[in-house]
């Protein structure tokens, strides 16, 4: 029997309750996975674009090819990207992120490294991240093809090396000819003809090595 001062079950009190309480289950949990469901679809999407921008070409890869490949659902293509120029932008993009971060790292060394060490260093280190890594690979190819709005991409990676290169003169580390103040276009253009030659010749020499001969050979010849 209860007593008056025992509250009784009242319709009010048992509404307070959750009727359906969450067991095992966090809350935004199937956003996330949803989410994350999302992210790889992009992130397949990009790579397999990348490998057909790097093998057959710009011109010949169509968003055809890539949904076909990849086996996406063209909603899910055209959602993340509209169409192949915007996946080769964000190749692109990233390729001049890599850049800069590249030659960030090999500036940052001080004044007891010459010039001619850190350009060694940048391209080393370009050279081995772009044969490694085909997203890199097609984003770099992909700064000069002329049918895409590229951002001036390559203009910008000659630009920053020129920088190193026009200071290191002024010094006297390099020498004043015109050949070195042509040595910034001469090293990137060079890196990517090898890249283009490496893929066509399918030597059994590694890409990085070949990058590596050419931009130690241009270098040689601009030391003072």
């Amino acid at each position: 029997m209860k007593s008056h001062n025992e509250s009784a079950a009242t319709p009010e009190s048992t509404a307070a309750t959750p009727a359906r309480p969450r067991i095992g289950r966090i809350a935004g949990s199937k956003n996330s996975a949803m989410q994350d469901r999302a992210v790889r679809t992009r992130e397949a999407i990009i790579a397999v674009a990348a490998h057909h921008f790097d093998t057959d070409g710009y011109g010949d890869t169509s968003m055809n090819t890539i949904t076909h490949t990849g086996k996406f659902a063209k909603g899910a293509m055209y959602y993340h990207f509209p169409s192949k120029e915007a996946i080769a932008e964000h190749l692109i993009s990233d390729w001049k992120r890599t850049v800069n971060e590249s030659i960030s790292e090999a500036t940052a060394t001080g004044p007891s490294t010459t010039a001619v060490e850190k350009l060694a260093a940048i391209f080393t280190s370009l050279a081995h991240q772009i044969t490694e890594n085909t997203n890199l690979r097609a984003g770099m190819k992909l700064t000069l093809e002329p049918t895409i709005d590229n951002g001036a991409a390559f203009a910008h990676w000659v630009d920053a090396i020129s920088d190193i290169i026009e200071t290191a003169i002024t010094e006297g580390e390099l020498t004043d000819t015109p050949t070195t103040h042509r040595l910034a276009w001469n090293l990137c253009a060079g890196t990517i003809g090898a890249a283009n030659a490496s893929a066509t010749l399918r030597e059994d020499i590694d890409l990085a090595t070949r990058i590596e001969d050419t931009v130690t050979a241009h270098l040689k010849s601009s030391t003072a």
